[in-house]
């Protein structure tokens, strides 16, 4: 082919498809030629030639040579795809043909005739063996299951865990001297075994009723050296020494040890007054001998300082309204708080609260935890007068605010008579306990109210000079015999010890009720006594307790001498009874349409 490209008509020529896509890409390139001829041609019309002799111009000869480069190579490409192994072959015999790589400078290339053969990657073939071929994975395989088994029961022994020990209550939690129970302790008359007094180590001997009873801290009163203790006991030399007849410190560490691995803890009443008449400026002050400003001692700091050392957890400052009008009260009691701590308690009586001016009271409030108030059960045959001392506390000053301090109830004390001989009353004591356990605020028991023990009686007048501490009975235990006279004699009543079991329960059961134990609810910024006399006239008294999200308790008392009936079904429909009236009552029903109560009696009612 030179100069044009010649082709012949030769009907022998053989078919292909080749040729056949040769002619239609001709066809499609070679210009359209007009159908129909020019008219002149008709008349003078050329003869046609004998041999078909058709000439291509030099560009259209060029463009089918390359139109036939193409499909060469589209024809190779074609028959190179057509003969590749399957994928899954060339993965598994490792070697690999990549149609879609192009030649670049990096690619070796083999080219024949011209074309650009597929670039042929191979890969090397892999070891025999790998390292791993040769493990146990058997054993592999059980360890694993094991460990995968181990680590299953492991989750769920876990959660089981978790959840067991979750709490099954969501109590509100207060200090543990709010809303508790104290157990108030003379020391010379708790417990006398091989000596004329009481002492420390004997008390210690107790510690197994202290827990039985369920109370959470042990009030001893005044143990301080003095001329003739017990006999007066609150003319005390000093705040630190213990009387000789009570033991030493080792005896005094060996009792707040021991109730204190039982939870229990130890306060101090500290007798003021009269051993400190005027509380020291805590700033330093100037006198007219001395060049150089000394600072003043406090006696009372001193003591708390000295007994907190010893694990004494609060103090009872007894006395102390009689320093409300010094000018250095304020300061002194910020003092003592603040050696105190939150986890200490410091109670004083409701008359330093009623006695503080108002320059003071906010500091007094501030700084007290327990304000001790004693409920007048001594008005013989008005539950009207009890009712409104309760109402009256509820809507006074320490219950306004959530951060005042809590009420210390208490029905005896060292200086009162005692609560069996005020109420007169076989029964009398259980009655009474049982009410004070459901008031709100601290509980503090008086030693020997729980079994009704009385006043000695002195009929030869042989302890006429200790008329006074008649109250102080010593404590009767059961099965107990006394080798040596103790210090204070008489006639004692028979003890009831069959109300310990019932005044036990009822502790218990106080200190898991928050509509009990707690004092008040702040509810809507404002604080509120969870607390309601539902019923107060003449011997009967009915109050109710209660908590948000809590069932209700009510507790009705027969403070008279007689048997009272009463219908208030107006006020209660009924309930299930826990404790009381009586040591041989069993649990039941009551309705409250007719509640009928021997005298001195108390029911505990939990509301449906």
């Amino acid at each position: 082919m030179e100069g044009f490209l010649r082709v012949e008509n030769n009907t022998n020529l053989p078919g292909s498809p080749t040729n056949s896509f040769l002619a239609d890409e001709v066809a499609s390139i070679c210009p359209l030629i007009t159908p129909s001829p020019p008219p002149n041609d008709l008349i003078n019309a050329l003869p046609e030639p004998t041999e078909a002799d058709f000439g291509i111009g030099q560009d259209l000869a060029t463009k089918l040579q390359q139109v036939q480069d193409e499909e060469k190579a589209d024809s190779a490409s074609s028959n190179s795809s057509v003969l590749a192994e399957p994928a899954c072959t060339q993965l598994l015999n490792h070697r690999n043909v990549y149609h879609h790589i192009v030649k670049d400078e990096d690619t070796e290339t083999k080219e024949t005739n011209g074309k650009v053969q597929p670039l042929q990657l191979t890969f090397r073939n892999p070891p025999d063996n790998y390292f791993f071929m040769s493990w146990n994975w058997p054993l592999i395989r059980k360890i694993c299951l094991w460990i995968f088994l181990s680590g299953l029961v492991a989750m769920v022994a876990l959660v089981v865990a978790m959840i067991y020990t979750l709490p099954k209550t969501c109590n509100p939690t207060t200090y543990w001297y709010q809303g508790n129970v104290l157990y108030e302790v003379f020391p010379a008359s708790f417990n006398i075994e091989d000596s004329m007094v009481g002492n420390l180590k004997d008390i210690s001997k107790r510690a197994d009723y202290f827990t039985k009873l369920g109370v959470k801290g042990v009030r001893l009163n005044s143990i301080f050296a003095t001329q003739n203790y017990p006999h007066d006991y609150e003319n005390v030399k000093n705040l630190i020494d213990i009387d000789s007849s009570l033991g030493d410190l080792n005896a005094f560490s060996y009792l707040t040890k021991t109730l204190e691995s039982r939870d229990i803890y130890v306060i101090l009443d500290l007798p003021v007054y009269p051993l400190v008449k005027y509380l020291p400026n805590k700033k330093i002050s100037d006198t007219k001998n001395d060049t150089i400003p000394q600072p003043v001692g406090d006696v009372i700091q001193e003591a708390i300082l000295h007994w907190t050392g010893k694990g004494v957890k609060g103090f009872y400052l007894k006395g102390l309204e009689n320093l409300v009008n010094d000018p250095n009260f304020a300061q002194s009691l910020r003092s003592w708080k603040r050696i105190l701590g939150q986890e200490r308690v410091l109670i004083v009586s409701e008359s330093v609260i009623n006695e503080s001016s108002s320059n003071i009271i906010n500091t007094v409030l501030n700084n007290v935890d327990l304000v001790d108030v004693k409920l007048n059960l001594d008005i013989k045959n008005d539950a009207t007068a009890v009712g409104k001392q309760i109402s009256f506390l509820q809507n006074g000053t320490l219950f306004s605010t959530p951060g005042m301090p809590w009420v210390h109830w208490s029905l005896g004390g060292v200086k009162s008579r005692r609560l069996a001989n005020i109420l007169n009353n076989g029964n009398g004591t259980l009655g009474a306990t049982l009410l004070q356990l459901m008031l709100p605020g601290t509980v503090s028991i008086f030693y020997g109210d729980e079994i009704g023990l009385r006043e000695i009686v002195d009929d030869k007048n042989e302890t006429h000079s200790d008329k006074h501490l008649h109250q102080l009975t010593v404590m009767p235990w059961l099965n107990q015999r006394r080798t040596v006279l103790p210090w204070l004699s008489g006639i004692v009543a028979t003890p009831h010890f069959e109300q310990i079991n019932l005044i036990a329960e009822m502790i218990a059961i106080r200190v898991k009720s928050p509509s009990i134990y707690m004092n008040s609810v702040f509810k809507d910024n404002h604080n509120k006594a969870n607390a309601e006399v539902k019923y107060a006239q003449d011997e009967f008294l009915v109050m109710q307790r209660w908590y948000p999200r809590r069932k209700a308790f009510v507790v009705a008392c027969n403070l008279g001498d007689q048997q009272i009936s009463r219908d208030l079904s107006g006020l209660l429909y009924k309930g299930d009874v826990i404790v009381g009236p009586r040591v041989d009552s069993t649990p039941g029903t009551i309705s409250f349409k007719d509640i009928s109560l021997w005298p001195g009696e108390s029911v505990i009612v939990i509301l449906e």
